[in-house]
């Protein structure tokens, strides 16, 4: 079975990149789950003699009301209550610049100066938004002043400045790069920024090893997830870390079908070929009775269920979760790893590997090429 006949199939980026021209500086990236605790970070990291250029950049979910073009037309407006999560970072354009590829600096910069957005080109591609376009959130309106190659703007859906941010209401610090002449690695990095982020694990990738420079650097950037899985627009529960769905997405795409193993499960139709050829797989290694208990696909929130994160990859049915009494989030992953290699086989990134360990999580990651249509 392949990827759901006569629909598009989403083109990774070789590497993460945007396949062009564009080359970001090397910078070393350090985040935590939980962002920085300390609110102070920025002001005392750009007091690090160790570091000749660094940069703390904030990130919340804002939530898209309308879209408009650069004349006045509305683009995009999802019926009331819902709106769409929008992944958005802050930054200080002047901070920010040594990190941005010269071939759009210039460009980068003047717009976040100038308070206007930046968006990537998949954001754009989505958005169908150009310069001059305006973005309605909840809590205020920012024109798009810049589209750039995603890299540029750590493959977020949309970067401001601080002050927009303010406004917007983006508070929280994410994640910083840092660059330096001098001596610089990333023990060093982790002493430096250890001490503010309070009990949390912390990950430090050294320049050009990792495909997404951003927070949560290991899995699909939001953007990514919804070209896949398509976009959908929702509402905040009373508890804000779950979510409703505008069920005219969830009629299109959300499905109850049977795959071997597990019998009953709800997932993304796009997602069920992935499921079902891998489990077919295990039965074929013999490895059928691994798996134990599912655990569930479809749940409708945030990312660790905190409420200004971007929708978890459960919210778009693009996880499966396997085991999870066996193998339970932040203990240490005990799943047969001749499993998790079949499920990374077919598309699959394995939570294990995540910085606070969830061995029974499965999510997607790519359109394995067995499921590609033929060239």
């Amino acid at each position: 079975m392949l990827w759901p006949p006569n629909e598009a199939v989403p083109v990774k980026p070789p590497g993460g990149t945007g396949g062009g021209a564009y080359a970001a500086p090397p910078a070393y990236l350090a985040w935590a789950p939980g962002g920085f605790d300390d609110p102070g970070i920025r002001a005392a990291m750009e007091a690090v003699a160790a570091f000749d250029e660094v940069v703390v950049v904030a990130g919340d979910t804002l939530w898209l009301e309308r879209t408009e073009d650069a004349d006045g037309r509305v683009v995009d407006e999802p019926r009331a209550p819902y709106a769409f999560p929008i992944d958005a970072f802050a930054v200080a354009p002047n901070d920010y610049a040594p990190f941005v590829g010269a071939s759009v600096r210039l460009q980068v910069t003047r717009a976040l100066q100038s308070g206007k957005a930046v968006l990537g080109q998949h954001s754009a591609r989505l958005r169908r938004l150009e310069p001059g376009g305006l973005l309605r959130f909840r809590n205020g309106s920012v024109r798009v002043g810049a589209v750039v190659p995603d890299e540029a703007v750590g493959w977020s859906e949309v970067m401001v400045n601080r002050q927009t941010a303010r406004r917007l209401g983006i508070a929280h610090e994410r994640y910083l790069l840092a660059r330096s002449a001098g001596e610089l690695n990333g023990k060093r990095i982790r002493r430096i920024v250890s001490p503010y982020i309070g009990g949390d694990p912390l990950r430090v990738d050294p320049p050009e090893t990792t495909p997404y420079v951003r927070v949560a650097s290991g899995v699909n950037p939001p953007i990514l997830v919804k070209e896949a899985f398509g976009e959908f627009a929702a509402v905040q529960q009373a508890d804000p870390a779950f979510l409703t769905i505008d069920p005219a997405w969830v009629d299109r795409n959300i499905v109850t079908t049977n795959v071997p193993i597990l019998g009953t499960v709800t997932c993304h139709r796009r997602l069920i070929p992935m499921v079902r050829e891998a489990l077919r797989e295990v039965i074929r290694a013999g490895l059928a009775p691994e798996i134990r208990v599912y655990s569930g696909c479809w749940v409708a929130r945030t990312v660790a269920r905190t409420s200004t994160a971007p929708p978890s990859t459960h919210a778009y049915g693009a996880a499966i979760d396997i085991n999870a009494p066996y193998s339970p989030y932040g203990a240490p992953p005990n799943m047969n790893a001749e499993v998790v290699r079949i499920f990374e086989e077919w598309g699959f990134n394995w939570g294990g590997d995540f910085l606070i360990p969830d061995g029974h999580h499965f999510e997607f990651w790519d359109i394995p090429d067995q499921l590609r249509p033929a060239a």
